[in-house]
């Protein structure tokens, strides 16, 4: 049975152990500064606290890194005892490239970078997953692809996308909810309880999602299956076009690429 460790429990890495914890077959090991915040992942306690960072490592096959970029360097110098060729190191961290990666284990153990978002907290994640290591396994790419396949949708890209896959999939969920939070006004300002209004809108989103997915057809082909001739949802969408909704959408979307490739220079 695997091991798996992350060290760092906030809403990425604790999400992933969550989902691992429902679907069992892992040993899960956790660390974070609160010991409570990895002991509220799962109440029948199938994710065992590590006191430090070292010692979660060592217990581990795959060492899960979900600390913030500033402190990556540090947190590999500190678990570096621990690391050799048994153990795979994954990062979760934004704009904490692949040479950094590898520089930080010092050739001990091979590395994977993974970029997740927010929804891997109700196992409907979307990852990207870096195997450019050369010293990465068919069998270890393999074990980590079945492992995020399990929490959502994981995709295998060059580290030349990830910033690209940051700003767009990384940063959607917040894109998404500021559209949402616009249709919940709109609600409430026509009467529903936010309560209701709340509701009515996530399940829109959710149902329109499956659609997209499910059907394979384009946005722009389920648009126009909404919007009857000179009927109400096309008044709408013609205000959006004239406001210039989709344009500003893809700008919000180019302005975070802008600020990953900044952190990663820094």
């Amino acid at each position: 049975m695997m091991t798996v460790c992350c060290i760092g429990c906030g809403n990425m890495g604790g999400g992933v152990l969550k989902g691992l914890a429902r679907q069992g077959g892992f040993r899960l090991v956790g660390h974070d500064h609160s010991r409570s915040k990895v002991e509220a992942l799962d109440a029948e306690g199938r994710v065992a606290w590590a006191e430090t960072p070292l010692e979660a490592a060592r217990q581990a096959d795959l060492v899960i890194l979900a600390v913030k970029p500033y402190q990556m360097a540090a947190m590999l110098e500190e678990i570096r005892p621990a690391l050799d060729g048994s153990k795979t190191v994954l990062s979760l961290a934004a704009a904490f490239t692949q040479e950094k990666l590898t520089q930080g284990v010092q050739g001990l153990c091979p590395v994977v970078r993974v970029m997740p978002n927010l929804p891997v907290v109700v196992g409907r994640g979307v990852f990207a997953l870096c195997f450019d290591d050369p010293s990465l396994s068919d069998e270890r790419k393999d074990a980590i692809r079945a492992l995020f396949q399990s929490l959502g949708m994981a995709v295998v890209l060059p580290e030349r996308l990830f910033a690209a896959f940051t700003s767009l999939v990384g940063c959607g969920p917040a894109f998404v909810c500021l559209f949402m939070e616009g249709l919940l006004n709109a609600g409430i300002t026509m009467g529903l309880k936010a309560s209701e209004s709340r509701e009515l809108v996530a399940a829109m989103v959710e149902g329109t999602a499956r659609l997209a997915l499910e059907s394979g057809e384009s946005f722009a082909d389920l648009r126009v299956k909404v919007c009857s001739p000179a009927g109400t949802t096309i008044c709408g969408v013609n205000h959006l076009e004239r406001k210039a909704v989709p344009g500003h959408v893809t700008d919000a979307v180019l302005e975070a690429l802008k600020r990953d490739r900044e952190m990663a220079g820094d």
